[in-house]
């Protein structure tokens, strides 16, 4: 059997998905280290940049558009110098993750100059102004593009050349995708009509894909404020409601956001209905019909170019996270998703057959245990209701994960067994 092109084969069998990905430190060699926060930003399969939008616009792909290629996709990042978008979108893995770099090349200054040039003419930056401190330092005669691109690379696109990049993945419905779409192109469409202002604590990329992730329904929106003091006390009060009430607070960090949607396509409860039930996250998904919880849902790491063929970087430090010890500890998960990650959430045929299993022993409890279990303070009535959809759903979805793993092992040539 011949090597397994992974990527082809998810995208055949999950064509619409988001990743989140929370990325490294910047740190280019003989100078200071960037930000401490890290670096936020989104890769969608199946969508696509409008072309004839002017400005940074996205679009469905059209339903017959062939999805399985590995280079498929759209990358979307923030940058903090942009005034009249808040992101920017790159079309492809390669470009937005590689910038077009292959493993085994050196990364120097000419092929760094030359991902440049092919950045600024592809026009990906077009209808971008940037803060007047920034541009005030522009070389003279330079293109504004070319002066913005110099700017953005290793953050908005070729992201390897100097960092790593831990992405989260969770495969959505057509339509689902099309609502995180939505809330982008609204986004960028107010930055253009009323300019955008970044904030480190109140508005940053991290929210940005927060929000993208809460488009689709998977969980509670994040407000983004306003610069000043005001609005970061707002934020501060928010953690204590968070805590209170056990949702997110306001704040929003990359590797949060990293760690909350692996929670959402691995850990929610979905193993018992009064579990499910008492979970609101869970309970709107299956509103909407689906349950974020299932295969598909992997994690991946995106290493920053290797450091023996990288003349130009050096590795920064791993994104903040913010944690709360005894209470909200996310700092020891974070560490093992990116260092020792279960196997059920990198490899895809042992996800699959990771939740084939876990959604028939779900099913085998039955009824008899929802009849056996403590329903002190539920709405029994609704409970009942709930259940009874809930039971259907994974009967769904333990069909559509059988489908899978037999057009899996189809895909790649894996035997029975």
């Amino acid at each position: 059997m011949g090597e397994i092109d992974t990527q082809r084969v998810y995208n055949t069998l999950f064509p619409y998905y988001i990743e989140a990905c929370a990325v490294t430190q910047y740190h280019k060699k003989g100078a200071a280290p960037g930000g401490w926060g890290g670096h936020a930003a989104i890769f969608m399969n199946g969508a696509e940049i409008d072309p004839g939008a002017g400005y940074p616009r996205l679009r469905l792909a059209a339903a017959v558009t062939d999805l399985s290629p590995a280079d498929s996709g759209v990358g979307v990042s923030v940058n903090r110098m942009f005034t009249s978008a808040n992101w920017v979108a790159i079309p492809g893995r390669q470009e937005f993750f590689r910038g077009g770099l292959p493993a085994g090349e050196i990364l120097d200054e000419s092929f760094y100059e030359s991902a440049v040039r092919r950045a600024a003419a592809a026009g990906w930056f077009s209808g971008i102004a940037i803060r007047d401190e920034l541009g005030r330092g522009k070389p003279q005669g330079m293109p504004l593009q070319e002066f913005v691109v110099r700017h953005s690379i290793g953050t908005d696109f070729a992201m390897n050349f100097a960092r790593t990049a831990y992405s989260a993945r969770l495969p959505l419905r057509r339509e689902a995708l099309g609502r995180v779409i939505g809330y982008l192109n609204a986004v960028n469409e107010s930055a253009r009509t009323r300019g955008y202002t970044w904030d480190a604590y109140t508005n940053n990329c991290s929210h940005v894909a927060h929000n993208a992730v809460a488009a689709a329904g998977v969980w509670d929106p994040k407000a983004a404020r306003a610069s000043g003091p005001m609005n970061v006390a707002m934020d501060v009060v928010s953690v204590v409601r968070a805590i209170a009430l056990r949702r997110m607070s306001d704040f929003s960090f990359p590797a949060n956001t990293f760690v909350r949607l692996y929670e959402a396509g691995n850990e929610r409860p979905i193993d018992d209905a009064l579990d499910a039930f008492r979970n609101h996250d869970i309970v709107r998904t299956i509103n909407d019909g689906w349950l974020s919880t299932g295969p598909g849902a992997l994690i991946a790491t995106y290493p920053m170019h290797d450091a023996g063929m990288n003349r130009l970087f050096t590795a920064g430090r791993d994104p903040f996270l913010f944690s709360v010890p005894m209470l909200w500890d996310k700092e020891q998960k974070f560490r093992a998703l990116t260092r020792t990650p279960p196997a059920n959430a990198t490899d895809l045929y042992t996800n699959l057959t990771h939740f084939r299993d876990r959604y028939s022993a779900a099913l085998a409890r039955g009824r008899e245990k929802d009849r056996d279990a403590d329903h002190a303070d539920t709405d029994e009535e609704g409970f009942a209701i709930f259940a009874d959809r809930f039971r259907e759903q994974l009967a769904e979805d333990l069909r559509r994960t059988e489908t899978l793993i037999s057009d899996y092992r189809l895909l790649a040539g894996v035997a029975e067994g």
